[in-house]
């Protein structure tokens, strides 16, 4: 009697840690699972997510990673970051423009470092050295190539990724996806349904966005300054002639 009550103690205490540990696991598995989505074609990647999942500010920003003012705008979501600290998430959403030659191999090239969970220092070094990469005359593999290894890539991963069609599939879907919802230009972001173009109209009306969001008063918008007159080359000075005497 008292070797039957010893197993079924064991038998339940064996029983209870089972259940701790499927609970445990399954709570990991629900928390991670929004990181990750099956995308329009099938493949599942990992969403270019950065910020708390519970900031009130949600961000999507459609960019081209040769696009001048996609580099230029870094500097305002950076901005942002650092004065609502804990307050905004960003979502990057792939856009690389036509008229861009060699945007696809760093798009490309980003997705397959999303893939191995580097996707945000790598988009960073990308807009860094977006003069040297994007000023050549033949695709820049090597240098993208230098700025995987730079950041930590499994070389051989990233090489099998470089050449996987699906990736490229994936990248182009989430260009879909904003041709959609009307994007016609780069950086384009949304808060909600509400659309902000260029580094311009973030810094000032998409941090008032962000601020009314947030229950903050607007920041002031700064009048433009006048451009000034263009000096009059002296040959289009009519010459002035003496009055008759």
């Amino acid at each position: 009697m008292n070797l039957r009550s010893i197993l079924t103690g064991v038998l339940l205490v064996l029983l209870l840690v089972g259940t701790v540990f499927f609970v445990k696991k399954n709570k990991l598995v629900s928390f991670l699972s929004p990181r990750f989505v099956t995308g329009a074609l099938g493949l599942r990647t990992a969403l270019k997510v950065q910020g708390p999942a519970v900031a009130p500010v949600k961000i999507v920003e459609y960019s081209d990673f040769e696009c001048p003012s996609c580099r230029a705008v870094q500097t305002n979501i950076r901005d942002l970051f650092k004065n609502y600290p804990g307050k905004i998430q960003l979502t990057f959403k792939h856009f690389p423009l036509t008229a861009h030659k060699w945007s696809i191999y760093a798009h490309q090239a980003a997705e397959c470092m999303n893939l191995q969970g580097k996707f945000w220092p790598f988009h960073d070094m990308v807009y860094e050295k977006q003069l040297e990469w994007a000023a050549g005359i033949t695709p820049p593999v090597e240098a993208l190539a230098k700025y995987a290894r730079a950041c930590g890539a499994d070389m051989n991963l990233f090489s099998a990724c470089m050449a996987d069609v699906a990736v490229t599939r994936e990248i182009y879907a989430e260009k879909e996806e904003g041709n959609k919802r009307q994007v016609n230009a780069t950086p384009t972001f949304f808060l909600g349904e509400e659309r902000f173009v260029g580094p311009k109209e973030m810094q000032v009306r998409g941090e008032n966005a962000v601020r009314k969001i947030l229950g903050l008063p607007p920041k002031p918008v700064p009048k433009e300054k006048p451009e000034p007159a263009l000096p009059v080359p002296p040959a289009a000075i009519p010459k002035q002639r003496g009055l008759p005497r």
